[in-house]
């Protein structure tokens, strides 16, 4: 089965629940470990068990606009996030973008939210 959700933990999602409220995002979360870069997430850790959970939103997608908008925003062909598809705390099918380098030394976390970005430095493709 193909998901038709997308679940957004980070940039991707709504501004805070008023902004969920008006474009029909609803509360959900995923396993996984929430990592703080500075000026985005990353999540990671998706099939470990002993992992926490993860609050995001989800929402309907098409897959035009996955492909379309959101794999070149999340860096797929660079090799930044991947998406893949993840079943929810609340039994949804949904895609979501995991972080597919190694987290870099100044990652804060893991969290269960991500509040927004932070002075945290993006770091440079070659400190990986």
């Amino acid at each position: 089965m193909i998901p038709s959700l997308l679940f957004a933990y980070g940039t991707l999602g709504p501004a805070g629940l008023h902004g969920a409220g008006a474009f029909a995002w609803v509360e959900d979360e995923v396993r996984g470990r929430l990592y703080d870069l500075g000026a985005y997430p990353a999540l990671v850790d998706h099939d470990d068990a002993t992992a926490g959970w993860v609050a995001g939103f989800v929402r309907p997608v098409d897959p035009i606009e996955l492909s379309r908008d959101f794999d070149p925003y999340e860096g797929v062909d660079e090799g930044l996030y991947q998406r893949v598809a993840l079943t929810t705390r609340g039994g949804r099918l949904v895609w979501v973008y995991l972080y597919a380098r190694p987290l870099p030394r100044q990652a804060r976390g893991p969290l269960t939210r991500w509040k927004g970005p932070t002075a945290l430095p993006v770091p440079e493709p070659d400190s990986y």
